[in-house]
């Protein structure tokens, strides 16, 4: 004959427990990633800002250096 074997509530209730746990600490740490995320998406936009800025600069005194013989690179 086959054994029974039974699940008490208490035994369902620790495992749903442990479960919602793993829940919530999983979405704190997409949290935390997506927070980084913007924080590096951030900081490439303004090195992209920063590159553009140098390459104006650049082309400024690329373009005055022909006219004007004190300009020097």
């Amino acid at each position: 004959m086959a054994e029974l074997n039974y699940l008490t509530l208490n035994e369902l209730e620790s495992e749903k427990d442990k479960l919602v746990n793993d829940f919530n600490e999983l979405k704190e740490k997409i949290i935390e990633v997506e927070k980084t995320s913007n924080t590096m998406k951030n900081n490439l936009n303004a090195l992209s800002g920063a590159i553009q800025q140098s390459e104006k600069l650049i082309k400024i005194v690329s373009d005055k250096k022909g006219k004007n013989k004190k300009w020097k690179l």
